[in-house]
């Protein structure tokens, strides 16, 4: 008997992304007094203050880890040539992968984030085994999501429940949450400069 075809939307899902970037300061200025009664005012340096939109993305992948659609159609966080959305057969087993990566020089702090799993009766079965990623080093931007994927697929285990001390990421009811949202009080996650945090957990299409 053949299945029908259902559609994977992968945009739809992304809930929240929030963070606290951590604020850099400069060095006092100086005031030197000379001999003739003046005074000099020496600059403190150069104050470079960084900006970047932080993305949150969402990609799905087969069984054997190629990407399939991402929640960005084009850019180095896209694949498959762009498709934010999938036909797949009931009953195939997929893995979602949610990411945000930091590509400003500073920390983010307190980094949190939601995504809520479509569990209706065309939508997916839960079957966790959450994996977790911190990338050290971005990698170049051409190979940017298939290295977070990678990363994430060989990364640590999480319990899934919520409430043990050393998991950033928890699934209670439909929602995966990243820190303290929701009422999900998962350990608070900082996000290093250039580097990047996945949460990879599995589900099959209903």
């Amino acid at each position: 008997m053949r299945h029908p075809k259902a559609l994977v939307i992968v945009a739809a899902a992304l809930a929240i992304l929030a963070w606290a970037a951590q604020p850099g300061f400069a060095a006092t200025n100086q005031a030197v007094h000379d001999a003739a009664g003046g005074f000099q005012i020496t600059d403190s340096g150069t104050v470079t203050i960084t900006s970047s939109t932080v993305k949150l993305i969402k990609q799905v992948y087969d069984a054997s880890g190629n990407c399939l659609a991402s929640s960005e159609a084009v850019g180095s966080d896209s694949c498959n040539g762009g498709k934010t959305s999938v036909n797949v057969p009931a009953g195939t087993a997929l893995k979602f992968l949610v990411y945000t990566r930091n590509d400003t020089d500073v920390q983010l702090s307190d980094v949190r984030f939601q995504d809520v799993l479509d569990t209706s009766g065309t939508g997916f079965t839960w079957v966790g085994s959450i994996k977790i990623t911190p990338v050290a080093t971005l990698p170049a931007q051409d190979a940017l999501s298939s290295a977070i994927y990678t990363s994430a697929n060989t990364g640590t285990a999480q319990t899934d429940a919520l409430g043990a001390p050393d998991d950033y990421v928890s699934y209670v009811g439909s929602t995966l949450a990243v820190g303290a949202v929701n009422g999900q009080a998962s350990q608070a996650l900082n996000v290093a400069s250039l580097k990047a945090f996945g949460a990879l957990f599995n589900v099959t299409k209903k």
